[in-house]
């Protein structure tokens, strides 16, 4: 059965969403979903390890993570506002982020080379069938750009939502924000994570240069937006327990902090 998405529902001690937001909970979906305790684990050099938000990643995989719960609700808000049009996904790990935005009611395209292994395939499956939500996404094996740009020559569709969370390193997120770019639609907005990463934020930097707006997250590993057109990021508003560090490579975003500065 499809989660509901309702104000009141409650998270575990260590989550944090956003005032304002509509709130969903998928994670029975994700059965392997589990918090890591030990996050000292993570050598990944980006990894904001003194956020004390809850980082979640899969029992079978417990060093690479998902979008944290506040992460997931940017995502899952934000394509509430494309409700009924297609969206791209770039990068999908295990399906919880696709979830999200399929839940929000949008027709989603994900590109992974991973959905090219029958047991990442399956498992995200599985979890998007558990959600309700399967017919609504279609898993595509391959890479990003290349398979970006080949869907768009065969089907000449623009999206207007776009989701980039795959490959870390240099150069992959530029070229995929290169690729956003190209094949995104007039008013379109592009939705990053993992902007603690210098390499990431490369792709955000290069939106920007070509005349996107652009405005940063403060959450555990940093989500970024670039919009044009008519389109709009959602409203944020950061844990204010939290004395919130921003890298010196974004120093020169502007930071998402209340309802109004969206």
């Amino acid at each position: 059965m499809q989660p509901t998405a309702e104000l009141a529902i409650e998270f575990p001690p260590g989550d944090y969403v956003s005032p304002g937001m509509r709130r969903i909970r998928p994670d029975a979906c994700f059965p392997f979903m589990a918090v890591l305790s030990d996050r000292n684990q993570i050598a990944w050099p980006y990894f904001r390890r003194g956020i004390p938000h809850n980082f979640y990643s899969d029992r079978r995989s417990p060093l690479v993570g998902f979008l944290n719960r506040d992460e997931a609700h940017i995502l899952y808000n934000t394509a509430l506002t494309y409700r009924g049009e297609r969206g791209l996904e770039i990068g999908c790990w295990l399906g919880w982020s696709a979830c999200h935005i399929a839940l929000a009611g949008v027709d989603l395209d994900v590109i992974d080379p991973l959905l090219a292994k029958p047991d990442f395939y399956g498992s995200a499956m599985a979890s998007l069938q558990a959600a309700g939500v399967y017919e609504r996404v279609r898993l595509v094996p391959g890479s990003s750009p290349g398979m970006a740009f080949q869907m768009h020559a065969l089907e000449r569709h623009r999206w207007r939502l776009i989701f980039i969370d795959g490959n870390h390193d240099r150069p992959g997120p530029l070229h995929d924000a290169m690729a956003a770019h190209l094949v995104a639609a007039p008013d379109a907005l592009v939705l990053f994570h993992d902007l603690a990463s210098p390499e990431v934020t490369e792709g955000l930097d290069y939106l920007r240069q070509r005349g996107w707006n652009t405005m940063v997250y403060q959450t555990m590993q940093i989500m970024g937006a670039a919009w044009r057109g008519t389109a709009r990021p959602v409203a944020h508003i950061p844990d204010p327990t939290i004395a919130w560090p921003l890298p010196s490579h974004l120093a020169s975003y502007r930071v998402c902090i209340d309802v109004d500065s969206a």
